[in-house]
Parts: structure tokens; C-alpha cells; sequence
């Protein structure tokens, strides 16, 4: 199946293969195609209009071929593309065979995101990772963000499940989710906001049998193309049918009570019509067992082509309907080995049934209010997205992108706030001379702890719907040396929020069972700190509504300075309106006697407050390759970006918010032969006017708390290897490396009155590696695969360390016959016990992690079976 952007980022290379009325006839071309002396199938073979794909044997016909000198283009991802001039006579067969030689790097590779015209990865000035469907399948990514590990310069926390990853792109500081990277599908963003609170953007895109590549860009030329992308786009790619139909089915079966199937089916529908539609359905036990089903649900995406005289027409469409168990922090004893308290098991959690569908009151006659603890992250979304490319007169290409969305998302969590010894939580409360009690609010039996703890906690419920549509306008023209692009974008998305938090105590165990604590006085009264394990209802309510406004304008040019040497420039002048209106809140006491759980329960009176604010910034980026030979290209950028504040930062951080800058430099080089392919780039990055914004527990109350922080630094290097050395016959062995080192600080920082500067980026190491060692056979394949994650701090101050950390996956692949293999995969093959992030939820000046202490894990881990079918 074609790539969706073949039909516009090989045009260059088609408009020599074509031949403006040429002659056609009875003639046919064919041949095969190999690669070091071994058939190469799916490869692209173009004359004229006319194309073909090569089979499984390497051999590929074109029927009918056009008469005369024709140019023939070859071309497959991971090959250095082939052209030759063939002369095909009016009648008859002609045979004419390729040679392919290995791209390791894909620098042949068209590149189409983080450009306005699409070219190769080794004429571009900009930092480019390219995912083939053979590499997203080789690493059996158990969600989108652990997929994202391979890219160098991210940081990627992938241990809260399936969907809720986290992203920081080049040391730049966020509270998580993809703050600074945009998201996207078939080149257009999933949604306006990369993250909004209790939004990542990975809820809206599942990685599937569906995704033909990904495209991942860093570094500043991504602030063109998004007022939310300055550390980088991420762009999916769906596949789209062929000249052929092609379809692939793909059962899963793994430990933990997980089960999936995956399918995608394409191919011609009519004449100049070809369709695409593929998808997954997956249930989920959960690696960690909450005590109701953790994943189910799926999606179905589909597009359909209509190929013109010069361009296409496209229509692309998605329904989601998915749930993900959120997994949070879990309790650990102080120590060099990591040891979990004691009596909670490895692949234990703190969610647990004994919240799920439980009932809580709400003030102001409003009833009551079930929460749906099961549901985790739930998504219903669908989204509909048009494309149209058309070349109209005098050499311009015009091509329109336009998107719509609407999504429900709910968010459902035991939040873990902080770990007490049972006497010293009871003692807040006990008056002098008085005694205290804990009794199962659930269970019969008394109280006991393996531990001595109980954990205090939240039950939160939030109700997220989200909408958005945005249109992209784009004219290119390519003249003399120049390849000239300008256009327009505008967007409006819309994010309403209503919060249900609760608090909660629980014992410390897996899947915890709500407490009760009572008191009495020296004369023996009786009160009820906790009601049915709730220790305040209604710890904060939030009901408001927001919508954006978005408008840009966008210019570049792509300069020709020799046959050597190009020159990229853009710019970008973007204008946002922000709009929020937003129920004040008070407390209430509801009334009911004996107990403190009802005395201040948070809800709304009936009043809005509104915050408006508008922004104008702009975009400027220059960029030069140089190439030095057929295989090696030195490049360098310098950039200025922006990124506008956060929708939601208007529910608590009032009507002035700021705008952040960021001013990039980069230079970098690429390398690649048959056997070796070299990629690093260094990079210097300035940010200023940055927030910080979370949901954070200070002298025991829920608070939202909103810092402007200031400016920070990272000066840091990214590589990528690829090396496929001939030690053996058939050069069966390939090596994968990537690394980065970086050195991300705070150079103007003061936070609660302490002066910060100098001090490391919370949550981010200095070094990230990632490297895979496979040998790869015709009928069979292994590889292992080892993440590494340095050392990093959970705060701001630097005093709580999350040592360094590695996760190894195996996987082998066992083709039983041409259209049947069978696949293994062994994540977290050594159950790594590696910390991704503490408690952010303590406020940030702690001292110490303590005794005990939250945090959270790595995924344990597990083993799958697939059966992968091809027809």
C-alpha cells in the first residue's frame, strides 16, 4: 500500500518519469529487483503514470508500458531510490532489472512533516527519526508513548498505561503529557492544545495495524507548523490502498488476561478510486489487576483516495472508543534496592474496586454523583479530515487540509496524596486524652495492617468534552532555484471541565480497602473523621467552559544556492483568543451529625466569573544543508518559537498569563553507506515565561497552584547509529543505537521564595539511551532491545533523587509460511523496578523522600503471542 504523501513528495522525481503524451501500446516492462542478491518486495516501480509493485519473488510487471525513452523510477522505504532511462518499443516486453542498495538512515526517505516541500532526509536542515511499519511492528510498543522511546532528545514516561505518556522534548521543563510536541495524524494535529489538565495528547491516537510510518521532527523548525509544537511534531502516518489489495490481520494474545486483534484492508475501489480501512479491538485484565477489567475498547479508521489528472482528492475518517486504567504512584520503602512496603506485590496498585461506582452527595440539592472508577480514561471521539493537492496553472500546487473533531473524555483515578503510620494520621485528629479506632468500612473483619500505614488519597472524577476544527490553505510554486511556499491556518477548539474531587483513606495494600477512622474524646463521644472510607467530600469542584480562536499566517522558501548547498526559510505570525468562563465555588456543610467528611464540601453558586485574553507572536526560522558527498550532509539551524498558554490555565492563574519564547540553535551532520548510518545534531535551547501548573496537596488541602518560574537552558547532543556489518553470509546482524546528552537547568528560577538557579530540570535525566541488537534471517528473527534512563530529580529543589534505570525487551518473529508469521515479545523482560516520576502531587519544597515514599514504576513484565496474516 502507498504512502498517503508518495503522490505530492515524489512529484519532483514522478514530473521526470513522466512524459506528456507519450505513446501507449501493447508494450510491457518487466524485471526484478534485489538487494545484496536477495529479492526485495513492495517495491514502487513508476513510468509515465503508470506504477507497479514487485511481489514477493522481487518481480514486478508494468502493463502497459509507454513507448519510447522513458525514465523508471524504483522505490521502497530503507533502499536508496533507483532511476534508469529505458527505452520500451512500441510492441513487445522489455526486461530491465534494479539493484537496490540499503538506506540504513532512510536518508532517501521523502520527509513531509516539519516542511512546506516535502524532501529527503539528507537534503533537510532539521532533526528527523523515521519509523517504518517494519520498525513500529519489530517494537512491540505496548502504548503511542512507548513507541516514542527510539526518538533521541525525548524523554518518554510511558508508565501510566496505555494512554497518559508523558513527553519532554530537549530538556524543556513541563509538568508532563506532550507539552511542547505536537501530535499529529496524515499531517494535521489531533487536536489545537497538546495538553490541557488531565488531557495528554496520546488519548487521541492509538498506534494500530493501520499507521504506515511515523515522522518525528525536533528542533525549531516544528514552531512553524503550531503555535503549541516549538520542541517538535510527531506525525502518523496512515496507509492508504494501492494499485493491488493488500490485507493483514493480527491476533495478540498475552499474560495478564490481555487479547487483541488488529486488521487493515486497502487496495483499488474503482477506477482512479483506492480505499483504506484498519483498526483494532483489545481487552485488557491489566499488569497490574485493579479488580475490574484495566483496557477495552478499540477504534476503526478508514480513507478514501480519488487520484486526478494532477493531484487527489482525499477523505479520511475515525471513530475511537477506548478505556485505559490510569496507573499512579505506589508505595516504596527508603533503600538502595527499591523494595515495595511490605505485603504489596510487584505488580500490585492502589486502585482499587471499593471505589468503583461508589456514591458521593453533592451540595446545593444537586443529589448525588456515582463515580465510574472502572472507566479510567475513557475516549468516544470522532473525527473527520479532508485533503485536496491539485497542481493548477503556471506550476503552482494547491493543496488544502481541513479537520474536524469532537471527543468525550472522562477521567477516573485513585490519586495517591502521601503514606502515614496508622498512630501518627490518627493523632491529627484524637483530642487529648482520647482514643482512636479503624474499622473496614467494606469488610467485616478487623483492621490489620502488614505495614502500619494507610494512605491518604483521592477519588477524582473529571468530565472533559472537547472540540475542535482547523483548516490549513497552502499554495507552493517551484521557480528557477526556489521552491516558494505561503498560507494560512486557522483552528477554534473548544474544552469544557467539570471536576468531582474527593478524599479518601485507604490501608496500604493491592487493590486497598477503604477505612474509617473514628475518635473519641476522654469521655468517650464519638466522631467520624471518615464517612464510608471518605475523608471530605467535595474537596474541589470545577465547572467551566473555554474555546480558543486561532489564525496564522505562514511563508517559506526553499533556496537552491548551488548544486551543494540550500538554504530554508520560514516564518510564522500567529494570533490567539482565549475565552473562559468559569462557576465560582464555595464550601458547604451538608449537615449530617458525627461526622467531618460532609463539613466542607466544595460546589459551585451559580455565578461565572469570565478571563479574555488575546495574543499575537511570531516564528522565525533559517536553516542550510550542505551536502558534502552522495553520503554525508552537514547541516545547522538557528530558530525563534513560541508557545501559547494552556487553555486550562485560566481556571486558577487569573487573566494575565504570558506567552513562552524559545530561541534554538543546531547544527548537525549525517552519514550513510550500505553498511553504516551516522545522525547527531547539537543543540542549544533557551526558554523563558515558562508555567508551572499542578494539582498539588499543601498542609493537607487540595490546591491547584500555577507558578511562572521563569527562563532555563539545555545544551545537549542527540545520535542515532545504524550499523549492518557483513560478519556473516547475508549480513543478517543490524545494530540501533541512539543516545542523548543533555544538560537541562534553571537559569532565572525562584519558587516559594527559594532562589532555584542552577539546579537540574525536575524529571529529566541527563543521558537517555536507547540500542537493539537483532539478527534478521529470511524465515526468522531475534532482538533484543535495551532502554536507558539516567538519574533525575522528583523536584524542583534537587533533594529527592529517582535513581538511573534500564528496561530490556525481547522479541523474535517466526515467518511459518509467505503469508503467515508468528511473533513473540517480552516487555520488561527483568521486571526493572526503574521510578518515572514521584509525587508531584507533595508540595515541592520536601527535604526528603522519608521512610516510606510514593512513586511511580515502570510497567511490569509481559509476555505476548501474535499470529500476523498477510493476503
Amino acid at each position: 500500500m502507498l504512502r498517503p504523501k508518495l503522490s505530492v513528495a515524489l512529484g519532483p522525481i514522478l514530473a521526470v518519469a513522466f512524459t506528456p503524451g507519450a505513446a501507449w501500446a501493447a508494450a510491457s516492462l518487466s524485471g526484478t529487483v534485489t538487494s545484496e542478491g536477495a529479492p526485495v518486495a513492495g517495491v514502487t516501480i513508476y513510468v509515465a503514470e503508470s506504477q507497479a509493485q514487485t511481489g514477493a519473488d522481487g518481480k514486478y510487471t508494468v502493463d502497459p508500458a509507454p513507448a519510447g525513452s522513458q525514465t523508471v523510477v524504483v522505490f521502497k522505504e530503507g533502499y536508496r531510490s533507483a532511476t534508469k532511462t529505458v527505452d520500451i518499443p512500441a510492441e513487445g516486453t522489455v526486461t530491465e532489472d534494479f539493484i537496490l542498495t540499503p538506506d540504513l538512515l532512510y536518508s532517501d526517505s521523502v520527509t513531509v512533516t516539519g516542511t512546506r516541500n516535502p524532501l529527503t532526509k539528507r537534503e533537510s536542515s532539521v532533526a528527523i527519526t523515521t519509523l517504518t511499519e517494519e520498525q513500529v511492528d519489530a517494537r512491540a510498543p505496548r502504548s503511542t508513548a512507548d513507541l516514542l522511546r527510539v526518538i533521541p532528545g525525548f524523554y518518554v514516561e510511558s508508565s501510566g498505561g496505555e494512554v497518559g505518556g508523558n513527553l519532554f522534548a530537549r530538556g524543556m521543563p513541563a509538568d508532563g503529557s506532550y507539552r511542547y510536541v505536537a501530535l499529529m495524524e496524515d499531517g494535521m494535529p489531533v487536536y489545537e492544545a497538546t495538553e490541557l489538565s488531565f488531557v495528554n495528547a496520546d488519548i487521541f491516537v492509538r498506534v494500530d495495524e493501520s499507521v504506515q510510518e511515523v515522522e518525528a521532527v525536533r528542533g525549531g523548525n516544528s514552531a512553524l507548523f503550531g503555535s503549541n509544537s516549538p520542541g517538535g511534531v510527531i506525525n502518523f502516518i496512515s496507509a492508504t490502498g494501492g494499485a493491488e489489495p493488500t490485507t493483514r490481520v493480527k491476533f495478540t494474545a498475552g499474560t495478564d488476561g490481555l487479547w487483541r486483534v488488529g486488521f487493515d484492508n486497502g487496495g483499488p475501489l474503482a477506477e482512479n478510486w483506492t480505499y483504506n480501512v484498519g483498526g483494532f479491538y483489545r481487552y485488557d485484565e491489566g499488569v497490574r489487576d485493579p479488580g475490574f477489567p484495566a483496557s477495552q475498547g478499540g477504534q476503526v479508521k478508514f480513507n478514501l483516495t480519488r487520484t486526478l489528472p494532477k493531484g487527489f482528492l482525499r477523505l479520511y475518517g475515525k471513530y475511537l472508543n477506548d478505556q485505559n486504567i490510569f496507573y499512579l504512584p505506589l508505595p516504596f520503602r527508603a533503600g538502595g534496592d527499591l523494595s515495595f512496603v511490605e505485603g504489596f506485590p510487584f505488580d500490585g496498585t492502589l486502585t482499587t474496586p471499593e471505589g468503583n461506582h461508589v456514591t458521593v452527595p453533592r451540595p446545593n440539592q444537586n443529589g448525588t454523583l456515582t463515580l465510574p472508577l472502572d472507566q479510567g480514561q475513557r475516549q468516544e471521539e470522532f473525527s473527520f479530515m479532508g485533503e485536496a493537492s491539485v497542481e493548477v496553472g503556471d506550476g503552482w500546487l494547491l493543496s488544502n487540509m481541513a479537520r474536524a473533531m469532537s471527543i468525550d473524555h472522562t477521567w477516573n483515578a485513585v490519586v495517591p496524596f502521601d503514606l502515614a503510620g496508622v498512630e501518627d494520621f490518627a493523632a491529627g485528629f484524637t483530642p487529648p486524652g482520647g482514643s482512636f479506632r479503624y474499622t473496614y468500612t467494606n469488610h467485616d473483619e478487623a483492621f490489620s495492617s502488614d505495614n502500619g500505614l494507610v494512605l491518604t488519597a483521592g477519588l477524582w472524577h473529571i468530565e472533559k468534552p472537547m472540540t475542535s476544527f482547523a483548516n490549513q490553505f497552502q499554495l507552493n510554486k517551484s521557480f528557477d532555484n526556489h521552491a516558494f511556499s505561503i498560507g494560512t491556518y486557522v483552528a477554534h477548539y473548544t474544552a469544557d471541565n467539570v471536576w468531582y474531587f474527593n478524599d479518601i483513606l485507604t490501608d496500604v495494600r493491592d487493590q486497598p480497602r477503604f477505612l474509617d477512622l473514628t475518635v473519641f474524646d476522654a469521655a468517650g463521644r464519638a466522631t467520624h473523621v471518615t464517612e464510608n472510607g471518605f475523608r471530605r467530600y467535595g474537596s474541589l469542584f470545577v465547572n467551566a467552559t473555554g474555546n480558543v480562536d486561532v489564525a496564522a499566517l505562514f511563508v517559506g522558501d526553499q533556496i537552491e544556492l548551488s548544486e551543494k548547498l540550500r538554504l530554508d526559510l520560514g516564518g510564522r505570525f500567529e494570533t490567539n483568543k482565549f475565552r473562559q468562563s468559569q462557576e465560582n465555588t464555595r464550601d458547604f456543610n451538608l449537615g449530617v451529625p458525627g461526622t467531618l467528611a460532609d463539613n466542607a464540601v466544595n460546589g459551585g453558586t451559580g455565578t461565572f466569573t469570565r478571563a479574555d485574553q488575546d495574543f499575537n507572536d511570531w516564528a522565525f526560522s533559517a536553516g542550510l544543508n550542505y551536502l558534502l558527498s552522495d553520503r554525508t550532509a552537514v547541516w545547522g539551524r538557528l530558530s525563534r518559537g513560541y508557545k501559547m498558554p494552556i487553555l486550562d490555565n485560566y481556571l486558577f492563574g487569573g487573566n494575565n498569563l504570558d506567552a513562552e519564547e524559545m530561541y534554538q540553535a543546531e547544527v548537525g551532520t549525517r552519514f550513510g553507506s550500505p553498511t553504516l548510518g551516522i545522525n547527531a545534531s547539537l543543540y542549544f535551547l533557551r526558554i523563558s515565561n515558562f508555567p508551572s501548573q499542578d494539582v498539588r496537596v499543601v498542609n493537607g488541602q487540595t490546591v491547584f497552584v500555577t507558578d511562572f518560574v521563569g527562563e532555563a537552558e539545555t545544551l545537549g547532543l542527540e545520535t542515532e547509529l545504524v550499523s549492518q556489518p557483513c560478519w556473516f553470509e547475508g549480513c543478517p546482524i543490524r545494530f540501533n543505537v541512539s543516545a542523548t546528552f543533555q544538560n537541562p537547568e534553571y537559569t532565572d528560577f525562584t519558587e516559594g521564595g527559594r532562589n532555584l538557579n542552577g539546579n537540574r530540570i525536575r524529571r529529566i535525566p541527563k543521558v537517555i539511551g536507547d540500542a537493539t541488537a537483532g539478527w534478521y534471517r529470511p524465515r526468522w528473527s531475534a532482538a533484543v532491545n535495551a532502554n536507558y534512563i539516567g538519574d533525575r530529580f522528583s523536584n524542583n529543589d534537587n533533594t529527592i533523587e529517582l535513581p538511573a534505570f534500564d528496561v530490556w525487551t525481547l522479541t523474535g518473529t517466526k515467518k511459518l509460511s509467505e503469508r503467515m508469521s508468528l511473533e513473540l515479545a517480552v516487555a520488561n523482560a527483568f521486571n526493572s523496578k526503574g521510578l518515572t516520576e514521584g509525587n508531584p502531587r507533595l508540595d515541592e519544597g520536601s527535604a526528603a523522600a522519608g521512610a516510606v515514599f510514593l512513586a511511580r514504576p515502570v510497567l511490569p513484565r509481559r509476555t505476548t503471542l501474535s499470529l500476523d496474516f498477510r493476503f
